[in-house]
């Protein structure tokens, strides 16, 4: 049976190996490859979809290197399968591949400097409109003063020219603004614009324009307004900077686009012939299962044929040898054994035989012989010559038997103590405690066991303490007391020793815990003024903060004061023509200017604010905190074309303290402006929401759709002096989190589900 067992094994293990090297040889190094280049192909698709969007030439560079990488890893990968025609075919698809990639990211490169160009002439525009707004305020205000003052007399003849020349430059500041704002939606929307019909009517433009500065030619003071409109037209002439530049742009656009298409379609004829690839594979290799399992499936069926043909032999041996002439005299051989353990040691089963079997069923008799004898000597030299004190009594206290330890213990060498009892032979003072012990309901006899500490004096006077351990046995049937003594005394002077050092150890404790409660209050000191510091820095920050906003707050207020003045004039010139209505409408226009500017004035000053976390907390209105907070902030936005939406209810309201918390939220609307300044092409937007409320508390969410947080930072953020802008020093978070720590609250990191960033705030609602 072994032999055939042996054989069918063999066999199948031989062919078991051819299959499994053709699948190893064949199938395994093609699927393998398969899942390479898929990997890779899968890397070049992440690869090409960040370079396509990449603003930055290093990191374009970056990327190149990367595609350079993956697509040397593929050729790699293939030339370990020349033999495979489909290897082949792909390898050379991937050489295609790298040629049209080498072909994109040039143009890519370009597009990115073409970019950079559009975005200086950009700013080269707003500083020449910023140009012209502060040349033509101080000419209007000069010819205003000429007409009005009372000082100098002019002829109606030069008065009307100087009316006209008012009306010139009004005229001539609005159709500026409207060509500003053409030119600015047009590089926007370069994509979708027409730019030879949209420059064609900047030209029109344009020229309405000179026509109208050629009426102050006769006016010295408006050379220079004039000169920079003249430079503002050249850069935005048809065939000029701006027109060549977004010419050049749009057709990198459209060549990159064409060439990204081209690249994808490569790419997806890549994947087909992979998937191909691995399906051609996944054939073979369940043909290679198929064929295993029938070879196995034929060894398993002639293994189970012998297995039960051995069962059938073995079975036969067992019942007509092992069982009638091994077992049963094993079994009787083990029911003496059983008896020895058990110390039946009198009545045993005789186990007869020659063999093996019949040598250790007599050895077992000769053994029980001897264990008898042993146990009637043994039990008396045991107990004479153990170490312990042990003592045997009745049920009633009577001693019956002592040992030499004992007897040396309680000086009875020489001496009868029959019909004595236990509690004669202690102290006076034990003698009724020992004697309840020995009452029919004590525990001793209730348990079977009882352990007692008595102090026995020794010679010298010295005090000795043992341990008795009462136990319940019989003898006969008849229940016996046997005590053990076991001498404790240096256990005991131990444990009072231990209560001195524990009292000594309790009093310098105690001193300890006197200079501990002055330590608290010192670092209670220590912690008030790390508080007044605190507060001190978050003011420094507020004021940071105000001092940025000043430029453009500054440009903010200008406009409405620039406005109010055209209004206060207008309403002047409205007076003297007796037009009454139109002087109210004139002065609405002017109160809701006002208002404006008073607002930001308020909020500005409220926030600069000096606050302590000493306050107590009050129910504050979201809502309106967000709003002052947006206030502020609003300059910067727009500033950076950014949009800051506040989608909180009115009624939005927690615990807190209002200036802390627009301190919190200016700082990360300021953050995300920062965040998204850089970010060219989509608008920005950044919005506070609400989350969903808990029962305790409300969960705000401040989000943009700038590029997230950079992950080599995102653990340190919050530690103090860690900031990835060029200025600044890295403490607005830090901050916002030591203030909503104050307020009961927390500030916790997140991310949109475009990848933007989100920053989740927790207050208190009761």
């Amino acid at each position: 049976m072994v032999f055939f067992i042996s054989l069918v094994a063999f066999t199948t293990w031989n062919m078991l190996d051819d299959k499994v090297n053709t699948m190893l040889d064949n199938n395994m190094p093609s699927l393998k490859v398969s899942y390479q280049l898929e990997r890779n192909s899968t890397q070049l698709q992440a690869y090409l979809n960040e370079i396509h969007g990449t603003r930055n030439i290093i990191r374009l560079n970056q990327l190149d290197a990367s595609l350079k990488k993956s697509l040397e890893d593929i050729n790699r990968f293939t030339d370990e399968l020349t033999y495979s025609k489909v290897i082949k075919k792909l390898r050379d698809e991937y050489q295609l591949l790298g040629v049209d990639i080498q072909e994109f990211v040039p143009l890519l490169s370009d597009k990115v400097h073409v970019k950079q160009e559009l975005d200086k002439i950009s700013e080269r525009i707003l500083w020449l409109h910023q140009d012209i707004v502060d040349e033509v305020n101080p000419l209007r205000q000069e010819i205003e003063w000429q007409i009005t003052s009372e000082r100098v007399r002019l002829s109606p003849e030069k008065k009307s020219i100087l009316y006209d020349d008012f009306t010139t430059l009004q005229m001539m500041t609005l159709k500026e603004n409207e060509l500003v704002s053409l030119v600015n939606e047009l590089v926007r929307q370069y994509k979708q614009r027409n730019l030879e019909s949209a420059f064609h009517f900047i030209s029109y433009k344009t020229d309405e324009i000179k026509m109208l500065s050629e009426k102050l030619e006769n006016n010295a003071a408006s050379i220079t307004y004039r000169q920079l409109l003249l430079e503002f037209f050249e850069l935005v002439k048809p065939n000029g900077t701006l027109h060549n530049n977004l010419k050049a742009l749009k057709v990198l656009t459209e060549q990159s686009n064409q060439q990204r298409q081209t690249i994808q379609s490569r790419l997806e004829n890549q994947q087909k012939q992979i998937k191909n690839l691995v399906n051609k594979t996944s054939v073979e290799l369940a043909g290679i299962k198929l064929s295993t399992r029938n070879i196995i499936e034929a060894g398993n069926v002639f293994l189970i044929i012998v297995l039960v043909s051995a069962i059938l032999v073995s079975v036969f041996i067992y019942f007509y040898f092992v069982r009638k002439r091994i077992v049963q005299r094993l079994y009787d051989l083990s029911m003496n054994l059983n008896s020895v353990a058990a110390g039946e040691t009198e009545q045993l089963i005789p186990v007869t035989g020659r063999d093996e079997i019949g040598l250790l069923g007599r050895t077992l008799s000769q053994f029980c012989l001897q264990l008898q004898e042993i146990e009637n000597t043994n039990a008396l030299n045991l107990i004479n010559n153990t170490q312990a004190s042990l003592v045997t009594c009745t049920t009633e206290g009577v001693i019956e038997s002592m040992n030499f330890s004992a007897r040396n213990l309680f000086k009875l060498c020489h001496k009868s103590f029959e019909k004595d009892y236990i509690w004669g032979l202690f102290d006076p003072s034990y003698h009724y405690q020992l004697r309840t012990l020995f009452s029919p309901e004590s525990t001793l006899l209730v348990n079977g066991a009882y352990t007692i500490t008595l102090a026995i004096t020794g010679e010298g006077e010295q005090v000795q303490y043992f341990r008795l351990d009462l136990r319940v046995y019989y003898q006969n049937a008849s229940p016996k007391i046997i005590i053990t003594l076991t001498d404790i005394t240096e256990h005991e002077n131990i444990a009072r020793w231990l209560e001195q050092k524990v009292e000594e150890k309790t009093q310098s404790l105690t001193q300890t815990n006197a200079e501990l409660h002055c330590q608290i209050e010192e670092r209670k000191r220590a912690e008030k003024s790390l508080v007044a510091t605190q507060e001190e820095l978050i003011q420094a920050a507020k004021m940071a903060v105000v001092g940025q906003a000043m430029t453009t707050l500054a440009h903010e207020l200008n406009q409405p004061l620039s406005a109010l003045s055209t209004y206060i004039y207008t309403v002047q010139m409205t007076y003297n023509r007796d037009d009454y209505p139109d002087i109210y409408n004139t002065m609405d226009k002017m109160d809701e200017i006002s208002d404006r500017m008073e607002q930001i004035i308020t909020n500005l000053r409220g926030f600069s604010k000096k606050t302590s976390f000493t306050n107590p907390a009050v129910e504050v209105n979201l809502y309106q905190a967000v709003n002052n907070a947006m206030g502020i902030a609003d300059s910067r936005a727009r500033q950076h074309n950014i949009i800051l939406s506040n989608q909180l209810g009115e009624d939005c309201s927690c615990i807190g303290e209002l200036i802390q918390i627009e301190q919190v939220i200016v700082n990360l609307l300021i953050n995300s402006c920062d965040a998204l300044a850089p970010v060219a092409g989509d608008q920005g937007v950044v919005t506070i929401s609400q989350l969903k409320c808990a029962q305790d508390s409300l969960m705000l969410a401040c989000s943009d759709n700038g590029p997230g947080f950079d992950h080599t930072i995102i653990n340190q953020i919050f530690t103090p002096f860690t900031t990835t802008k060029e200025v600044g020093l890295g403490l607005g978070l830090n901050i916002c989190h030591s203030i909503m720590d104050r307020l009961n609250g927390s500030i916790q990191l997140a991310s949109t589900l475009e990848g933007g960033a989100m920053i989740v705030l927790e207050f208190p609602i009761q």
